[in-house]
């Protein structure tokens, strides 16, 4: 008679080895994206906020300017005339310029000399980024900002409370 040894056979420890991998397989997966997934999100918070302050503060300067002059095939430099009082001389303007993937507002008093600089936005995509008139009279504003695989894209309809000339 012949005694019985223990241990696996060669099939057993693959079923083993399988049952192993689909079961490592998925968690794996699983923490990846849970590692990953809050930087995502953050990036995403990040360039929104981004896009909605440059928003934010166009829509704002279009609404109380006089006159808007969108140049550049894109539409900027974006030079805007806000008015202080009804005399068009005393008027200051707002110009909105790239520099890289910032965007910055300018502004000067009437006599043109530059008052105050402020970085609106950064991670903007300045070939991705328009404005340009309707023909309704309004403007339409796109913007686009980006951060690594992040992006967000919001387009803007802005109405001059003032007529433009």
């Amino acid at each position: 008679m012949r005694q019985r040894q223990k241990g696996f056979t060669l099939i057993e420890l693959l079923v083993v080895l399988a049952i192993t991998g689909v079961i490592i397989t998925p968690l794996t997966w699983a923490t990846i994206t849970l590692l990953t997934s809050p930087q995502r999100t953050a990036a995403h918070s990040i360039v929104l906020q981004q896009v909605q302050n440059a928003g934010h503060w166009i829509s704002r300067d279009v609404q109380m300017a006089r006159s808007v002059n969108a140049t550049g095939t894109n539409g900027f430099p974006l030079v805007l005339t806000i008015p202080v009082d009804d005399n068009p001389d005393n008027d200051y303007s707002v110009e909105y310029i790239f520099d890289g993937d910032s965007l910055k507002r300018e502004e000067y008093d009437s006599a043109h000399t530059l008052v105050a600089e402020m970085l609106i936005a950064q991670y903007i995509v300045s070939d991705n980024t328009t404005f340009s008139s309707l023909p309704s009279g309004s403007y339409r504003l796109s913007i686009r900002a980006a951060k690594g695989v992040a992006a967000v894209t919001i387009n803007y309809e802005v109405k001059p409370r003032l007529s433009s000339g």
